[in-house]
């Protein structure tokens, strides 16, 4: 069995954890994240890529007429 560190008391005014706790978890897929979460690391590794991609491509031009 797996201990996770989870969130015990969420203050909403704030937006903040105020207590966190290790617990014993023995389903794993409650930590998976959630498609919202998943989407938006999805999007920035994509943009990240791209990203590299553009400098890669600006730094290193080729010629089409070899």
């Amino acid at each position: 069995m797996a201990k996770i560190l989870t969130c015990t008391q969420y203050n909403d005014s704030t937006q903040q954890c105020e207590v966190q706790a290790w617990i014993d978890q023995s389903d794993w897929t409650t930590p998976l994240p959630t498609i919202e979460q998943a989407a938006m690391v999805g999007g920035a590794y994509f943009i990240g890529l791209m990203t590299l991609a553009v400098i890669k491509g600006l730094l290193n031009p080729k010629s089409i007429e070899e």
